[in-house]
């Protein structure tokens, strides 16, 4: 059993930086949804929120149809919010820490199980990846490398955030902000290493093709 009992996947957005004019987390590679690997992956999950905006009809249905209990969040604003908006709409009614992920996200299962035997340690958790994206977020770290001291933008920084952290309600706010100027009141915090990185651009979708190769989606890989 998970310590941790909610998880938040966020997929309001357009995408329109990919410009497929499909919601990202049905994006599909090696013949799945993005969204397939995330439920599968998150299977021992008790309430999984599934935060949708646009074209939400299609992404409820396909979703619904992996898992019948899933926990509907609409956000009709998702033209004019951010991530950080439409987890707070799930976070409002939480009492206790939960995962956040974002639906355009490809995950390594092996480092991902990892990290959530690593979030058994420690309140909260900001998962951090080598994979470094056109348009990332990257991370600054302590002399010992164990936690997150602060966010960039400047790209010859080597360590990405994800997007998947562990994090109290608290420190989710209703303000168009990005999610990781949220965290950075609550810095230093725990890191740990996951293969992961959002799907952005097309670059991004290539890059996600690519570790193909080194079998991250494998579903023999899965817990």
């Amino acid at each position: 059993m998970s310590p941790i009992k909610h998880v938040v996947i966020s997929a309001a957005g357009i995408g329109s930086r990919l410009g497929l004019n499909k919601p990202k987390c049905l994006v599909e590679i090696a013949g799945r949804t993005l969204l397939d690997y995330h439920l599968e992956r998150l299977s021992w999950a008790e309430n999984i929120w599934l935060v949708v905006g646009f074209e939400e009809t299609e992404v409820i249905r396909h979703a619904m149809s992996l898992r019948n209990d899933l926990i509907i969040v609409r956000n009709p604003d998702y033209a004019r919010t951010n991530t950080l908006q439409s987890i707070h709409r799930v976070s409002r009614h939480l009492q206790e820490r939960f995962l956040v992920i974002d639906a355009d996200t490809v995950v390594e299962p092996a480092s991902f199980n990892a990290f959530m035997l690593a979030a058994s340690e420690c309140t909260q958790l900001i998962g951090i990846s080598r994979y470094t994206t056109s348009d990332g977020v990257r991370v600054l770290l302590d002399e010992a490398g164990a936690c997150v001291t602060a966010f960039t933008r400047a790209p010859e920084h080597a360590w990405e955030w994800t997007g998947i952290a562990v994090i109290d309600p608290a420190v989710v706010v209703d303000k168009p902000i990005y999610v990781y100027q949220a965290l950075e009141g609550s810095l230093p915090m725990r890191a740990a290493e996951i293969k992961a990185f959002d799907i952005d651009t097309i670059a991004d979708l290539d890059m996600a093709r690519q570790v193909l190769a080194d079998g991250w989606l494998d579903r023999d890989n899965y817990a």
